[in-house]
């Protein structure tokens, strides 16, 4: 459950951050609770980044492996960074030129905060690339309660987007997020989606063996330990499921109609850097496109329907035929 409640304090800052619309008091309270959160971040990047620069020897030891000095100085500057982009797209001037390739307001706090949780996300994520081959090593394993939990998080975090209790009822929150009966040509079209994208990853896979078997294997090994426990057929459907709704939600149903079809597939594509820096990036964008390609065309449900199936049917294929890996 670690997810979800990392997720809450987000989830409660963007309901804040609507009723900072209405009340200036509890925007400016949204505000300056990220500024700190932003000054946490170089604060603590900047001392991670001198603490690799005066160690000499691996830290954080865990049995035979443990984080080198190159990756704590890649942990400070991730962080560093991160919050230095953060601060950067609250400022007005910023946000304006930002508003030339996305639908946000200058100054609005829920745009805002939209972006400085953009900025957190990718942090959070390229924070973790470092661990990945010590938690492969470690063989840890995500359980079902923390990815169902981070499901039920990212949820709730795409509800709060909308405003929902706040400025938009439930029926306008579903409206707002794209969600709609999925209808025969929503299925058609979730079907052929799903079974081009497929077609794309197999297609992508085998090129990536082609050219760097090392680093396909790599994420194989990664992926196969993290997710071990979901390698069955219920797995597969748990996996299909939890992933494909709540991160619908909020990418195609929450961001994708602020930010753009090219900057929420980029937002996403760089979320899923459990992946590591390899040609998984180039599949998972080329998803992401397909994905909000039916957004726009359909609607978030028919996303969502590809989003389960794709999910459901790479683990059924991968157990099917366990020589081609994850």
């Amino acid at each position: 459950m670690f997810t979800f409640l990392s997720l809450l304090p987000l989830t409660l800052w963007m309901w804040a951050a609507h009723a900072g619309r209405r009340q200036p008091a509890v925007s400016l309270v949204v505000y300056l609770s990220m500024i700190g959160a932003n000054v946490l971040l170089i604060v603590s990047g900047s001392l991670v980044l001198l603490a690799s620069f005066a160690s000499g020897r691996p830290l954080l030891a865990l049995q035979n492996t443990a984080l080198t000095p190159d990756d704590l100085a890649f942990l400070g500057r991730t962080l560093l960074l991160g919050g230095l982009a953060a601060t950067l797209v609250m400022v007005p001037f910023i946000q304006r030129g930002l508003a030339r390739f996305m639908d946000i307001r200058p100054k609005d706090p829920v745009h805002t905060t939209a972006l400085v949780m953009a900025c957190y996300f990718v942090t959070s994520t390229l924070v973790q690339t470092p661990l990945l081959d010590l938690l492969t090593e470690e063989e840890f394993t995500l359980s079902p309660t923390e990815l169902v939990g981070q499901a039920f998080g990212l949820t709730l975090l795409a509800l709060a987007g909308t405003g929902l209790g706040i400025t938009r009822s439930w029926q306008e929150a579903v409206q707002r997020l794209g969600l709609a009966w999925p209808r025969w040509s929503d299925w058609r079209a979730a079907l052929i989606g799903t079974t081009a994208l497929v077609v794309m990853q197999s297609a992508l896979g085998a090129a990536w063996m082609a050219v760097a078997p090392e680093s396909l294997e790599r994420v194989n090994r990664i992926t196969t330990t993290l997710l071990g426990e979901f390698f069955n057929p219920t797995g597969a459907i748990i996996i299909g499921l939890s992933a494909g709704i709540s991160e619908e939600l909020v990418f195609r149903g929450a961001l994708q109609p602020r930010f753009g079809l090219l900057i929420t597939s980029m937002l996403f594509a760089s979320v899923h850097l459990q992946y590591a820096f390899s040609f998984a990036l180039v599949i998972v964008f080329i998803l992401a496109l397909g994905l909000g390609y039916l957004r726009q065309r359909y609607n978030t449900t028919t996303a969502i329907i590809v989003h389960v199936l794709y999910n459901a049917l790479l683990i059924l294929l991968a157990i099917t035929f366990p020589e081609h890996g994850a």
